[in-house]
């Protein structure tokens, strides 16, 4: 018996809720609650354009399974009473939110490797429980975060179901192998420690970013400083970048069912900045490398999840612990926290984690390879672009949120947000 944990591929289409006030509705979806009853249909806009297919990604990559009818008209049978099928309407044609509602409390909690976000890093299942379940959620009753269940975001179908999906050659749904009892031995794919071509990041970089004019050594011959590479500023993309090389040889700490674990940084410069290889530490932009350092020792390695839109002060790492935490509940800052410049030489004293600029796009994935031959198993190497900020819009987010903040920073333009000699914009 094999379980899978099914996901959607993050090249189609993602969209938005149309009316703010829908938000919630969607939240709502995945946590294991019957929503039909109560249910109004759902107008959706585009976030951003994707591949054409049979499903829709929901804005910040979230595990929402959003399909359409021929996708519905596949899938609802062969659930029968484990999932809710929740009507949206995008583009004149009819799709629907999948909402599993079959909870199934089915962990062996003595086999299994707890985190600490409530999930597993290695979970193994009671085969009694998930025998003739299609789709399901699990339950975890048994975690250190306080008294109360947490169901799993991640959604888990039998091998019988997964055969039926890819029989019908839908196209955006994907799945990877979460459990099976068989004692035959499984191939481990996303190794803890996964070497990347040098070559490969290098013909990246010169497609998406730019042509490389030199390339700053780690700070010591340890395997865990990056190498940062400097690429020039081209017509598509206006600025001086620099993108780091070895932070994705460790997969990272991330949230079930995100395949995001593999790494590099981006930073984008002015174009007139000049940095060079051998001149680095002259320049008034040496903290920019010093910072992508820190960020990759001290953040990354540590096991920080890197996520879109997420906020990382530059803080002592007890004050970064508790900051970390408080980014989720809106109480701002610990009173405690102290927010620290990088340098003499600038007040930016944090970063997001942003999108690509949009003249680099398609620089945000860049595909595995084995011995240059791509492999499908394996995830990909996200570059996440790192955007400094002021100390006052670093307490703007915590106090107001995600939304409020990017907002009112993307209301002065694309173009002033990634200026770093920018005035602050909140």
């Amino acid at each position: 018996m094999k379980i899978w944990t099914i996901h959607v591929s993050d090249d189609y289409q993602k969209v938005n809720t149309k009316n703010s006030s829908d938000l919630e509705s969607i939240k709502k979806a995945g946590r294991g609650n019957s929503l039909l009853a109560d249910w109004q249909p759902i107008e959706l806009i585009t976030y951003q354009e994707g591949d054409s297919g049979d499903v829709l990604i929901f804005q910040g990559g979230s595990l929402a399974l959003i399909v359409n009818r021929f996708v519905k008209d596949i899938i609802q049978p062969l659930v029968a009473n484990e999932a809710e099928f929740l009507e949206l309407h995008y583009q004149n044609q009819d799709y629907y939110l999948i909402n599993v509602t079959n909870v199934v409390e089915c962990i062996d909690y003595e086999k299994s490797v707890p985190n600490d976000y409530g999930s597993f890093d290695d979970e193994v299942f009671l085969p009694d429980k998930v025998q003739n379940q299609s789709v399901f959620k699990t339950v975890n009753t048994k975690h250190n975060l306080g008294d109360f269940p947490i169901v799993s975001v991640t959604t888990y179908v039998s091998d019988e179901l997964k055969q039926a999906i890819e029989q019908a050659e839908i196209k955006g749904i994907y799945f990877r192998l979460a459990w099976t009892d068989s004692t035959e031995p499984i191939v481990e794919h996303n190794p803890r420690i996964r070497a990347t071509s040098r070559k490969d990041i290098e013909a990246h970089i010169e497609q998406h970013y730019g042509r490389i004019t030199g390339c700053i050594s780690g700070a010591s011959n340890n395997a865990g400083d990056a190498e940062i590479y400097l690429a020039a500023p081209g017509s598509h993309l206006p600025f001086q970048t620099l993108v780091t090389y070895g932070n994705s040889f460790w997969r990272g700490m991330i949230p079930a069912g995100h395949n995001t674990g593999y790494a590099e940084l981006v930073v984008h410069l002015p174009p007139d900045a000049q940095l060079t290889a051998e001149q680095w530490e002259q320049s008034p932009y040496a903290w920019v490398v010093r910072m992508l350092r820190h960020f990759g020792s001290e953040i990354m390695q540590r096991g920080y999840w890197i996520g879109q839109w997420l906020v990382y002060p530059h803080q002592n790492e007890d004050n970064l612990s508790d900051s970390y935490r408080e980014m989720f509940s809106l109480n701002g800052l610990p009173a405690h926290t102290t927010l620290i410049p990088y340098d003499t030489n600038t007040d930016y004293c944090g970063v997001m984690v942003v999108p690509p600029y949009p003249g680099s796009a398609e620089a945000f994935k860049m595909t595995y390879r084995d011995e240059g031959v791509a492999d499908p198993e394996e995830w990909p190497i996200y570059f996440q672009t790192l955007l400094p900020l002021y100390a006052e819009e670093i307490k703007y987010y915590f106090v107001n949120g995600q939304e409020k903040t990017v907002e009112q920073l993307m209301s002065r333009g694309i173009d002033a947000l990634f200026d770093l000699r920018r005035e602050r914009l909140i």
